[in-house]
């Protein structure tokens, strides 16, 4: 700082010393003008100019003019102020101004130059502004935008809605915009709502159920039909009952539980023999094993040991007429059986269409019939053809033995196989089960039929 003090000062008193010398010579040129105005000097050898031109000395010093007289010079020119310099010149004029200005510069140049001004900083380049600060720009907002311009922000929406598109929403119940704008909420044969955001199956269509309890997959469950959910979920058919139109109810004959439950038992099982019927339901013997299973008992002769009558029905009436006269059974199966409803070992079942005069009558009411039949013997599927004979007429002691008309006997025997042979059944003699190659009478009382030893007759 000292040393910037310095430099100021001695450029100051070389500005001064300048001017000063700048002012006698302006004195100088004025004094001539006066004496050429006033013709003082002209012809006059005792008036000279020094080279001191600050003052007028005397060239003779017997010459009693002296310099600073009047010299006729016009008292209202001040000789010490420039004409030509203004002087009201600022104060602020740098130090360093350039030579070549003008002489008459006023003297009262202020010597007190501001410190704190620097002298050498470029003339060009503002003291007091920062240079990298945009004066009227404010640096965050975009030049081409204009800050006051309104922003449209749509309409204004109640607490707990939300805009989507241009309609306020609730979005934790709207099913259109559940959770999120334009999230619909749909199921299969479901009706969908909205709860906290999450889509819900909220009613199923008629004969549907959600059973699974999963929203995804809607009301997958057909409970018009379903036996573990049948008319409601959780609702079960059990055995013999299964779900028809939304109710548990039987089927039609032991086939169909069969096939529907192929892992159920031989047993005692509830059947709708009349179907579409005004009948009730019915208990039936199925046996669900036999050469496929599925066949419902019609006639067994353990029902009446000695029936002794033309006419023997069928034990079941109302299986026969459910099935046989409606159509519904197409098959039929013989078998002697056990106690347990087992066929018994070393007599063959023998599986065949039913015959046509079944339709209408039991096979034990007509005298003498022979049908020739196509057989399924044992459960093999090599099919073979036999003579199939009953009525309740009598014959001599074979199955192959003609018919005689004379007298009420009665026999049913599959000729040429080892099928049962059940005889005896119209007349007083106790019915015997023996077979098809051997006499009626079998060998003895092992061969009469009982509660271990009982013809049977199923249809499916």
């Amino acid at each position: 700082m000292a040393g910037l003090m310095v430099a100021i000062e001695s450029k100051v008193t070389y500005r001064h010393a300048m001017l000063r010398e700048r002012r006698c010579h302006g004195r100088a040129r004025w004094i001539g003008v006066v004496a050429v105005l006033s013709g003082c000097g002209l012809g006059s050898p005792n008036l000279i100019f020094s080279a001191d031109v600050c003052g007028l000395v005397h060239a003779d010093a017997s010459t009693d003019v002296h310099v600073d007289a009047g010299l006729d010079v016009p008292q209202d020119v001040p000789l010490d102020i420039p004409v030509d310099v203004p002087l009201d010149m600022p104060r602020d004029v740098p130090v360093d101004v350039p030579v070549d200005v003008p002489a008459d510069v006023p003297v009262d140049v202020p010597v007190d130059v501001p410190v704190d001004v620097p002298v050498d900083v470029p003339a060009d380049v503002p003291v007091d502004v920062p240079v990298d600060i945009p004066v009227d720009v404010p640096v965050d907002v975009p030049v081409d935008v204009p800050v006051d311009v309104p922003v449209d922000t749509g309409p204004t929406c109640p607490q707990g809605q939300t805009l989507c598109g241009a309609t306020c929403v609730n979005r934790m119940t709207d099913v259109n915009h559940c959770g999120r704008c334009s999230t619909p909420c749909a199921f299969q044969s479901a009706v969908a709502g909205c709860v906290s955001g999450l889509c819900v199956v909220a009613s199923c269509s008629a004969g549907t159920g959600n059973c699974d309890g999963l929203a995804a997959n809607g009301c997958e469950t057909d409970v018009s039909a379903s036996n573990t959910n049948c008319g409601a979920c959780g609702v079960a058919c059990l055995n013999d009952r299964f779900c028809s139109e939304g109710a548990c109810r039987p089927v039609g004959d032991c086939r169909e539980i069969h096939r529907r439950r192929p892992t159920l038992p031989t047993g005692i099982y509830s059947v709708d023999l009349d179907g579409p019927g005004p009948g009730v339901a019915s208990d039936v013997r199925c046996d669900m094993i036999t050469d496929g299973g599925g066949w419902t008992l019609v006639f067994d002769s353990d029902s009446n040991p000695n029936f002794d009558q033309l006419d023997v029905g069928w034990s079941r009436i109302d299986v026969a007429a459910g099935l046989i006269a409606r159509g519904v059974a197409s098959e039929t199966l013989i078998a002697h059986r056990n106690a347990l409803f087992v066929p018994i070992a070393g007599v063959s079942i023998a599986r065949f269409a039913i015959p046509m005069a079944w339709r209408t009558s039991s096979p034990f009411s007509l005298q003498n019939q022979d049908d020739t039949v196509t057989v399924y013997l044992d459960g093999r599927s090599t099919p073979e053809s036999h003579r199939l004979r009953y009525g309740n007429r009598y014959f001599g002691s074979y199955c192959f033995a003609d018919w005689d008309t004379r007298s009420p006997f009665g026999r049913f025997c599959l000729e040429g196989t080892n099928a049962p042979f059940y005889a005896t059944f119209a007349n007083s003699v106790v019915e015997y089960c023996a077979g098809s190659l051997e006499a009626w009478y079998g060998v003895g009382d092992p061969s009469r039929c009982g509660a271990s030893r009982h013809f049977t007759i199923s249809v499916r």
